[in-house]
């Protein structure tokens, strides 16, 4: 029996990735896509985009804001990573689409999504120098088992292959089994709920290295990228960006 249940995940992977190089349909209207992607020119210009955000956390604001707006948690306590950018604002049919993708395996739905959000790294690191590795977000090794695969690390391969930034796949592991940051009341919870959740594992890896990307899928409290910046920049790297498919507010 346990034997059967390890090779579920893997078709899943397998057979999505297949998938993901023959796109037909597009998953927003089942229409035919003539993408290299699941998703189809005139439903990926209908997405939902957000354009007000903090310029730290990528949180949504309201109101006339300029260009360097910041929240009002971000003025108070500045966060440890650069920024957090999104490819989407997590509303309809985002939110939707993420969820397929991270709990149903659809690999179509993620390749075509972290296409989007590869696009958006390359426009914002056009005239910037680029981050030297990415590093996905980890999942613990019993979530990842259950799950059969890491979302985060599926995006990560996406993104390293069109922006030819260099993936660290193991670098940072998850150590410690956590209950999901969206059930902690508070801050201080959920900083308690990660307290050495996170391992640098291959420290040698990240030697002479400033610059790194941190790639999720969805973020929200924001307090798993504290984390894991800090964690980084107590190894030496001096800059931590974060870019993840989707941002929800808090």
């Amino acid at each position: 029996m346990p034997a059967k249940q390890n090779q579920q995940p893997i078709r899943s992977v397998l057979s999505g990735w297949i998938n993901c190089y023959l796109p037909t349909i597009c998953v927003v209207c089942s229409q035919n896509s003539a993408q290299k992607y699941s998703i189809c020119e005139n439903c990926e210009q209908s997405l939902p985009r957000a354009t007000a955000l903090c310029c730290h956390c990528g949180v949504t604001l309201e109101g006339r804001l300029t260009v360097d707006a910041c929240c009002g948690r971000c003025l108070h306590n500045p966060p440890n990573f650069n920024f957090c950018k999104a490819a989407f604002p997590y509303v309809p049919p985002i939110n939707k689409l993420v969820t397929s993708f991270k709990f149903s395996a659809k690999f179509d739905i993620g390749f075509a999504l972290s296409k989007i959000l590869a696009r958006g790294i390359n426009t914002y690191y056009r005239n910037k120098p680029m981050p030297q590795y990415l590093i996905p977000v980890p999942l613990h090794r019993k979530r990842q088992q259950l799950r059969g695969f890491n979302q985060a690390l599926e995006i990560s391969k996406v993104i390293s292959a069109d922006c030819s930034i260099p993936l660290l796949k193991s670098a940072v592991t998850k150590s410690k089994a956590t209950l999901p940051q969206t059930e902690m009341a508070s801050a201080s919870a959920r900083s308690s709920n990660l307290k050495g959740a996170f391992l640098l594992q291959q420290p040698q890896l990240i030697q002479n290295v400033t610059h790194i990307a941190l790639i999720d899928d969805v973020v929200t409290t924001m307090a798993t990228a504290e984390t894991l910046a800090h964690l980084l920049q107590n190894h030496g790297i001096r800059r931590v960006d974060v870019w993840c498919i989707a941002r929800a507010n808090r």
